[in-house]
């Protein structure tokens, strides 16, 4: 896993863009979790009529009895792609949004982050979000910790939250 972002980086010089991201999925749930993420990436790509085909692979890497740690790789040639990231990143977030929907969780070990509060709503209640903003605010008031990561940066510096309730 250390290796895998100086390939990703070394991959760029050759017009190929990759990441990886990893999920939590329950037994009963992997097989149709991995099938229809990369369905999605797929059907992502040919849609946005992206140059050549997506590289797209899966791995499991820790077992527990009740499911698995799911990694996904996924890079694509970006040769001639305007704004690449950002399309880069539309079809991971679309990759995630089909994990949830397929019975996988939004991170197995990765925490929430930039990249996936856009899904806070999504899979915690508001009583949840305000309990832990509250625990958030009470042991860290000056945002010390955490610098507007994850749940925390839908919180304005104000201290208002920027999604509605």
């Amino acid at each position: 896993t250390f290796a895998i972002a100086y390939l990703r980086d070394f991959a760029l010089n050759y017009n190929i863009l990759g990441e990886s991201f990893e999920t939590f999925v329950p037994w009963s749930k992997l097989t149709r979790v991995i099938e229809a993420t990369k369905r999605k990436i797929y059907s992502e790509h040919k849609r946005r009529a992206l140059p050549g085909a997506p590289f797209v692979c899966s791995r499991v890497t820790q077992l527990y009895d009740d499911g698995v740690c799911v990694y996904f790789y996924f890079c694509m040639n970006i040769c001639g792609v305007g704004e690449p990231s950002d399309i880069f990143a539309e079809i991971e977030r679309s990759a995630r949004q089909e994990i949830l929907d397929n019975g996988g969780s939004l991170s197995h070990h990765h925490g929430l982050g930039k990249l996936r509060s856009a899904f806070v709503r999504q899979i915690y209640s508001q009583g949840h979000v305000d309990s832990i903003i509250a625990v958030k605010e009470a042991l860290d008031p000056i945002n010390v910790f955490g610098a507007r990561n994850g749940m925390f940066s839908i919180i304005t510096k104000d201290g208002n939250q920027t999604v509605g309730s």
